[in-house]
């Protein structure tokens, strides 16, 4: 690997952060990791994993994966700790600050999603001639004694 393409610990978060879902393979392609034969260990509450990188690239797995950065999945077809792949754990910023304009929709304070796309729809009225029954009624049932 050339050490212009290794990368940084920036880098790679930004990398892994860019997309929901980033398998090691599209690690190894994206910085240019030519070691098949490469494999570290990675560590988390006392539980151990290994991902197919460098040990040097892996250090910064780790270091993203220990502050809380990224997820790791891990291969359900072997019987060792494998990791298959990584993924982001960040909330978007504007959910929390609020800055979004209806950020993701959710409004906890609006009443009947006034505002939010979303109509207040009332519920359906019971329609005794067709036996209909709002929800949460009981329905006799037809074949119990009624003594």
């Amino acid at each position: 690997m050339s050490s212009s393409k290794r990368p940084s610990t920036s880098s790679l978060r930004r990398f892994i952060t860019s997309r929901p879902y980033v398998p090691v393979a599209e690690i190894r392609r994206r910085f240019g990791i030519d070691d098949p034969d490469c494999m570290c260990r990675l560590e988390r509450d006392g539980r151990a994993a290994f991902v197919g990188l460098p040990e040097r690239e892996a250090s910064k797995i780790q270091d993203l994966l220990s502050r809380g950065e990224i997820g790791l999945e891990l291969s359900v077809e072997v019987h060792a700790p494998v990791v298959v792949g990584l993924y982001p754990l960040r909330i978007a910023r504007y959910v929390i600050d609020g800055n979004g304009r209806d950020g993701n929709g959710h409004r906890p304070n609006a009443q009947n999603n006034v505002g939010s796309g979303l109509a207040a729809i009332p519920a359906p009225a019971a329609d005794s001639a067709r036996g209909d029954r709002p929800f949460g009624t009981a329905i006799p049932n037809p074949g119990a004694s009624m003594h």
